[in-house]
């Protein structure tokens, strides 16, 4: 049997059509087993929940569920798993699974064992709750899961107060370990006082011991020569220099082996590349043209020396950041100012065409690649999340990020000479070799003229020939002696400038 021209489109609309109505029955028979309760009195302005409920339910629960539920649970940011608890009738519909939550039976409600991790077949919570967050919403399904939401005169004025919105929450973490001072703790004590080489090792083998485990055993020395040598150079050792350190029995054997890999070459390059990757590095800009970028090449090799030499980390970081307004720090061999090449660390990145004036063009584009690096490179935090909203995660505001641009907008990029030294020295040196053998030269050709140039000097003047009687010699005008120029002088120019 031939399929008509427009049989295809048919069966397409017949499927569609038996989905929907069967994501209708779904819906239907989902509605009809959640449990019975009266209609709101949403016209007469009046609720049924007692006073004592709505008001645990303003202060206790509404802000619990804004602060660690909205971000996947609404209809403002995202409804995953197809529950939302922005509303009454989201958390009685429920997700993918059916209703959540079953009034005055927290043991039965999905929401309660999800947080307290009690059901392996259920999907858990992103961030974990407090043992105290989980109780108010067991007492809460405990007292009938009391919902105001569904009422007209629902005025969560005393919910807004205990949850002020994103100050408090910034304030709160600002309040972080990772952000506050560096401060240096007493090591921590260890049962295995043996073990530990140094402070650090106490708070590695503490870590351990409080978990029952034990450290490693000690690696034996090929092994540990080819670790050495990958870390630090990133390259496989030398089979001899493996050979002599295992024969070693110095003391010192193993340290300075450390000492000639930290003095290698290969270290610089390795660890650049590291920190290359930081920045976000490349030699082009990527996007459709993938335009080429500038010398980028001195930047990386500006890396690799500064690894080489031992640059303090701080005064690497100052370099990157502010190199142009800093003390200069001259590469003794090359004469270069290395401070001036470290802002090249916000140049790189991705670049594209494109109108600068629209609201979103190549200029913001890139502002927010250099945030990006910038903050994840020198401040161990993700800034650029920021440019559209505070951050979900972080103590960093949106207002925040937009001050990090103003900053960077108001920054003039332009070209600064990494040259220390005049570049014409070497021209100057080579002139002045031309000169010393031309005055050389000319120094022979004066001492070689001295008879005839006292022949001239010492020559009757024109007018006393004339007395004497002499008709030629009267008929010679009278002119002035001439010094000795030999006419040789610019052949002996020539040949000094062929030669150099």
């Amino acid at each position: 049997m031939r399929r008509g021209p427009g049989s295809s489109n048919i069966r397409g609309a017949m499927v569609v059509m038996v989905v929907c109505l069967l994501g209708v029955f779904s819906f239907a028979m989902r509605a009809a087993e959640l449990p019975a309760e009266p209609e709101p009195a949403a016209f007469t302005g009046k609720s049924q929940i007692s006073e004592a409920d709505k008001t645990f339910f303003e202060t206790q629960v509404y802000p619990l569920l804004i602060e660690r539920c909205y971000e996947c649970h609404s209809h403002e940011r995202k409804i995953r798993g197809g529950l939302a608890l922005d509303s009454r009738s989201g958390w009685r519909l429920g997700g993918n699974g059916g209703p959540v939550v079953i009034p005055g039976a927290p043991e039965k409600s999905r929401l309660i064992t999800s947080l307290q991790h009690t059901n392996r077949f259920l999907e858990t919570p992103r961030h974990k709750l407090e043992d105290t967050e989980i109780a108010v919403l067991v007492e809460w399904v405990e007292r009938g899961a009391p919902d105001p939401r569904w009422t007209i005169d629902f005025t969560p004025s005393r919910a807004k107060a205990s949850n002020p919105g994103w100050e408090s929450v910034y304030q709160k973490r600002l309040s972080w370990w990772s952000l506050q001072p560096v401060s240096k703790p007493p090591p921590p004590r260890v049962q295995d006082s043996a073990w530990p080489r140094n402070a650090i090792d106490h708070f590695i083998l503490a870590a351990l011991e409080a978990k029952g485990l034990k450290p490693a055993g000690e690696a034996d020395r090929r092994t540990l020569a080819r670790r050495l040598s990958f870390v630090l150079t990133g390259l496989p050792p030398e089979p001899e220099d493996v050979e002599h350190f295992v024969l070693r029995n110095s003391p010192r054997a193993y340290d300075e082996l450390v000492e000639s890999l930290l003095d290698s070459p290969h270290f610089g390059e390795h660890w650049a590349r590291h920190w290359m990757d930081v920045v976000h590095y490349s030699d082009t800009h990527g996007y459709e043209w993938d335009t080429p970028v500038k010398n980028a090449w001195m930047y990386r090799d500006y890396l690799v020396r500064a690894f080489n030499a031992d640059v303090p980390f701080n005064q690497l970081v100052r370099e990157q950041i502010a190199g142009d307004i800093i003390p200069p720090r001259v590469e003794a061999h090359s004469g270069l100012n290395e401070s001036i090449i470290g802002p090249m660390a916000m140049r790189l990145g991705e670049r594209r065409h494109g109108d600068n004036a629209d609201a979103e063009g190549v200029t913001q584009e890139a502002m927010a690649n250099v945030i990006d690096t910038v903050s994840k490179g020198f401040l161990a935090t993700t800034v650029a999340c920021a440019q559209c909203h505070d951050h979900k995660l972080d103590a960093v505001a949106q207002s925040d990020y937009y001050g990090l641009t103003g900053i960077l907008m108001s920054t003039r990029w332009g070209v600064r000479s990494a040259d220390t030294t005049d570049p014409n020295l070497a021209v100057i040196k080579e002139l002045g070799t031309i000169k010393r053998g031309i005055r050389g030269a000319l120094a022979s050709q004066w001492r070689a003229s001295k008879s005839s140039m006292l022949q001239k000097i010492n020559a009757p003047p024109v007018d006393d020939v004339a007395k004497s009687g002499d008709p030629k010699a009267a008929a010679k005008p009278k002119s002035p002696p001439q010094p000795g120029f030999p006419d040789s002088i610019p052949a002996i120019w020539r040949q000094l400038t062929d030669a150099a």
